[in-house]
């Protein structure tokens, strides 16, 4: 009697022990971890209207400080490593010269911007804006760069400037047809604030 009910028991364990190993070779395979340049494609969720408001704000930020010669604000609405970086003097310092030509950026608050690249988000998360606004007679430029931080967009990094924009092309019937060739290039923006990152 003994000897049979130790048969059974030992029975009753290699039976669960075939269910468990059963049951864990059924389970799917765990997913892969998405790479950093994948997970920072899935967080790119910014959709139109959110692009123009950051550009437009971040440009009229810019003209209250030039108007007011008052860089606060705009540093304010930098990120922790674009405050580290900027204090009010160098921001006054990097602007002088858009500042000193009597640059008025108010146009922009009424023009939709322009988008000269498609909207980027680099392997730092950072959201990258590059356009202009069809201002004459100067155009009004810009290269912004975006950080989030606590679900809000901050400024990184910020160059505006304003320039005469490409010459167009006259008809002429009596010269021979024109060849075909590269867009003129804009000039560089004049002003530049973009932070400076320390090497690894």
């Amino acid at each position: 009697m003994r000897v049979s009910l130790f048969r059974l028991c030992l029975s009753l364990v290699c039976l669960t022990a075939v269910i468990a190993t059963a049951a864990a070779q059924s389970k799917a395979p765990p997913a892969p971890q998405k790479t950093p340049a994948q997970a920072g494609q899935a967080k790119m969720t910014i959709d139109t209207l959110e692009i123009v408001i950051l550009i437009k704000s971040t440009i009229m930020a810019l003209q209250h400080a030039n108007q007011t010669g008052n860089y606060s604000v705009l540093r304010d609405l930098g990120s922790p490593v674009f405050r580290e970086r900027f204090d009010q003097a160098q921001l006054t310092a990097i602007f002088t010269n858009l500042r000193n030509r009597g640059v008025s950026l108010n146009p922009a608050l009424v023009l939709t911007p322009n988008l000269v690249r498609q909207p980027e988000l680099t392997p730092q998360n950072q959201l990258r804006l590059v356009g202009d606004f069809p201002t004459k007679p100067l155009q009004i430029q810009y290269d912004l760069l975006f950080l989030k931080v606590g679900n809000v967009w901050r400024i990184e990094g910020i160059m505006v400037d304003a320039v005469a924009p490409p010459a167009a092309v006259v008809a002429n019937p009596e010269s021979s047809p024109p060849k075909a060739s590269e867009p003129a290039k804009p000039a560089p923006p004049a002003a530049k604030a973009t932070p400076t990152r320390p090497a690894n």
